[in-house]
């Protein structure tokens, strides 16, 4: 078995380092186990988490869409934010795989938080535009 210079076994490294949130849900949604990047994203330190409801964080609007992410065996991404120890938000790009029967699902989140800022400042911009032509031209 491959170890780092830390005693680490290589895999436990790539999961725990790895940019995106992976965890593990349970069917009453407690997160059961998840990587130190929900820590390093989120801001909060891992008792604050660990076995806590996962909605606990979820921003109220979007629970459905959290809701369905657990409780479907749909493979579709989903996105909703979670939110921050600072009390800002964070928007991620959901996917899940059902774990074994009653042990909940793996879901791993890709924060697409500035993809989403970016998109909103287009939308922003193109509209400012249009309504800038429809003044010129009436």
């Amino acid at each position: 078995m491959a170890q780092d210079d830390f005693g680490r076994r290589r895999e436990d490294w790539v999961i725990e380092d790895s940019p995106l949130l992976l965890g593990i849900v349970m069917p009453d949604l407690r997160l059961s186990n998840f990587n130190r990047t929900w820590e390093t994203l989120l801001g909060y330190a891992r008792n604050l988490l660990l076995g806590k409801q996962f909605t606990r964080i979820i921003d109220p609007s979007e629970q459905a869409a959290a809701l369905a992410l657990i409780n479907t065996r749909d493979t579709r991404r989903i996105e909703f934010s979670l939110r921050c120890s600072d009390g800002s938000y964070r928007c991620f790009e959901w996917e899940h795989r059902p774990a074994r029967e009653g042990e909940g699902a793996f879901i791993r989140g890709t924060d697409i938080t500035e993809r989403k800022k970016m998109e909103t400042t287009q939308n922003l911009r193109r509209y400012m535009q249009q309504r800038k032509a429809e003044r010129s031209s009436g």
